[in-house]
């Protein structure tokens, strides 16, 4: 992720085949398949060995900085709609982060099937310190300008768009 030479993803010969069998703009979108892969391998590997200091997964991690980005309780399915992951996903990372004293969970007084979500004092202190760590050693890692990063973000939101 930093600019020493990485190997081809995908390898050479996945490369030639690519050439060989299909048009080069087929070939070259399934490349970037690869590559997109391998870089978000990669960054999940990077992330998952800062935040093992703190025994914290990339998507446990996730969910405290949706909760520290509000200052208040928040609605399990905002947290869905902001990591674009399943409800059952999100409430076995809210059960872990609860077990670990990270998060608090209560039903909504306003609607008792909606769960509310929110960071305990624990929890805002370690998210608080995560969040500017990992700020901060993912713009060395990645070794991009705030324009390059700019452009990054947006065509990886037309990606998802």
């Amino acid at each position: 992720m930093t600019r020493r030479k990485q190997p081809l993803v995908p390898p050479g010969h996945v490369r030639r085949s690519y050439a060989e069998r299909l048009p080069p703009g087929d070939a070259l979108a399934l490349e970037t398949l690869f590559s997109l892969r391998a870089t978000a391998q990669a960054i999940d590997n990077v992330v998952s060995r800062w935040l093992g200091e703190d025994a914290l997964t990339p998507g446990r991690w996730q969910v405290l900085a949706v909760l520290w980005s509000r200052d208040r309780p928040v609605p399990q399915r905002e947290i869905v709609d902001a990591l674009k992951v399943s409800r059952a996903n999100v409430s076995m990372l809210i059960d872990a982060l609860r077990g670990e004293g990270h998060v608090s969970a209560i039903a909504d007084p306003g609607d008792g099937r909606q769960v509310l979500v929110a960071l305990t004092e624990e929890g805002r202190t370690i998210t608080d310190r995560l969040v500017r760590d990992t700020a901060r050693r993912l713009r060395a890692t990645l070794a991009l300008d705030d324009e390059e990063l700019r452009r990054l973000v947006a065509l990886t939101g037309r990606l998802l768009g």
